[in-house]
């Protein structure tokens, strides 16, 4: 039953990839900021502020002549090394001051989607993104001292940021979409903020260079109002009738029994809770085949969090030498692999699927195109290189994506919402550390070895794509199992044969495909040959 319009949450997507596009543009502040202070600073400690020098002219002034100045100095380096030291440090404090109450956060909140609804969580990382750009403006207009970065991003911490809103977003994507189309709607959605964020990024780069940042951050925090207004009006809560329909795919597990504990006994039913979504990858509780899916499944994710999150210092790659960016050429250079990330990810997810390949196939591929990716950046010395990347970065993410659609064909309906909260939480833990620990590798190696992050997002990549490569292979041996032999399947299938589909195989050809016994478990029997199913 669908809940939420498809509109609506394509509304949302939109107002807050915008949002989030405008947020991403303070890097560019801070190194800027850096950079011009330089020369009055050559006997300045790594204790530097920007308490000093930070006026609101500053916060207009574009980067095109800060990207002069570093071709200028491009001889010695010396400013663009200690520019880029230095909004690293900075950047590796303001990660520190919101990981810890993030990740809290975030599993808190996960938690009591269903006490707290959907709508009320939906809107507080909104809050606390409104919040961060008022308190981003009072540091423009009011010449803050630094610890108010700290305190900005604590607020966005505690009000759980894009993971919490990813996270519900999720869980309303996936009740609206059922297992035949759930894998294309994630790829959509995702293609469709990959193309509002390119337009977005596009249009900032050179409004940057035309009135600077302070309209940006007011009409960010607009819309983060709208925002607001818009979750209050079309994103209703599930009703009780919906919740009631659910309810018989619960009574069969005792576990799930913790949703119904008593307000008294809050703390008792989180710890039960945390014990339901171990149990659920625990091997005593589930098929061999189903934990070890999930575990593969998991940790494939893992490392492309960490790959994902050593891209966190790209920007200041971008802006030393040799290539020397400003605003306009990294806001083209962003929409451009917006666009064709959005274009050429949905192309290649629906070339793949018209030649069978489920999603772990697809997944196992993607790792491939990644490591290429990172390498080929590593290794470039001209801007038209970088661009030339391009072509292969939009097959790259596809993990990112598929990880949950491909996860839900192993869970029951109930086990969805503990382990997407799992996911989430892991999500935050890994990219809000991971983003923190690569800003201060990368202020630590930028001097002899700028391209060290790129090499460790390849490494970390080669480990998902063989942990993927596992899961295809143990899924395909067990798929081969459960074949029945020619004479067997015209004596042992019954005249009234069921047919599902499978959300691990986008197929928009009829063809028929069998999955391991585990992706039926929900509606099939090992031991009653009369319940075989055909999975398309």
């Amino acid at each position: 039953m669908t809940i939420i319009s498809n509109y609506a949450i394509a509304t949302i997507l939109c107002l807050q990839t915008i949002c989030h596009s405008v947020i991403l543009t303070v890097g560019q502040y801070i190194y800027a900021s850096y950079l011009q202070i330089y020369p009055n600073s050559s006997n300045t400690t790594q204790n530097v502020t920007l308490t000093a020098t930070r006026s609101l002219h500053l916060w207009q002034k574009t980067l095109t002549d800060v990207s002069q100045q570093c071709g200028a100095n491009s001889s010695s380096g010396n400013a663009e090394v200690w520019a880029q030291e230095q909004s690293a440090d900075l950047f590796f404090r303001i990660d520190l001051w919101n990981s810890c109450p993030m990740v809290l956060m975030t599993f808190v909140l996960g938690l009591y989607i269903p006490k707290l609804g959907r709508r009320f969580v939906l809107i507080l990382p909104m809050l606390g993104a409104a919040c961060q750009l008022t308190i981003w403006l009072g540091i423009i207009y009011f010449h803050l001292a630094d610890y108010w970065w700290y305190i900005a991003s604590f607020i966005v911490g505690l009000s759980g940021s894009t993971y919490v809103f990813t996270l519900v977003l999720t869980l309303i994507m996936t009740d609206n979409t059922t297992e035949t189309n759930r894998s294309s709607y994630f790829v959509l959605f995702e293609a469709l903020a990959t193309t509002v964020s390119a337009i977005v990024t596009f249009g900032i780069g050179y409004y940057i260079n035309w009135r600077g940042f302070t309209d940006l951050y007011w009409i960010s925090l607009g819309l983060e109002i709208v925002s607001i207004g818009v979750v209050i009006l079309f994103f209703k809560n599930p009703t009780p009738s919906t919740i009631d329909e659910r309810t018989p795919l619960l009574n069969n597990n005792a576990d799930i029994q913790v949703q119904n504990a008593c307000p008294s006994s809050s703390l008792k039913a989180s710890c039960q809770n945390c014990v339901f979504i171990f149990r659920i990858f625990s091997f005593k509780n589930n098929s061999r085949q189903k934990s070890i899916n999930l575990h593969l499944t998991f940790f494939a994710y893992i490392f492309y969090l960490l790959a994902y999150s050593t891209y966190a210092a790209f920007i200041w790659y971008l802006l030393d030498t040799p290539f020397c960016w400003s605003s306009e050429n990294i806001g083209t250079y962003t929409a451009l692999s917006s666009i064709s990330s959005a274009i050429f990810s949905v192309l290649g997810m629906k070339l793949l699927s018209r030649f069978g390949a489920n999603d772990i196939l697809v997944c196992t591929l993607s790792h491939l195109f990644f490591t290429a990716s990172s390498l080929w950046i590593a290794f470039s010395k001209y801007s038209w290189q970088l661009y030339a990347g391009l072509l292969i970065s939009p097959y790259a993410d596809y993990q990112s994506s598929l990880t949950l659609p491909i996860m839900s064909t192993w869970l029951a309906p109930h086990e969805r919402n503990h382990v997407f909260t799992l996911v989430a939480e892991v999500n935050t833990i890994v990219t809000t550390f991971g983003d923190s620990i690569f800003n201060w590798v990368y202020a630590r190696t930028v001097a002899k070895s700028r391209n060290l992050t790129l090499f460790m997002a390849a490494g970390f990549s080669l480990v998902s794509f063989l942990l993927n490569v596992c899961l295809f292979v143990l899924t395909r041996q067990k798929s081969k199992e459960s074949l029945p032999k020619p004479s067997e399947a015209e004596t042992c299938l019954p005249s009234n044969i069921a047919v599902i589909h499978s959300v691990a195989v986008v197929q928009p050809c009829p063809s028929i495909t069998h999955l391991p016994d585990e992706n039926q478990s929900r509606s099939n029997s090992k031991e009653d040959p009369s319940n075989d199913l055909i999975v398309l």
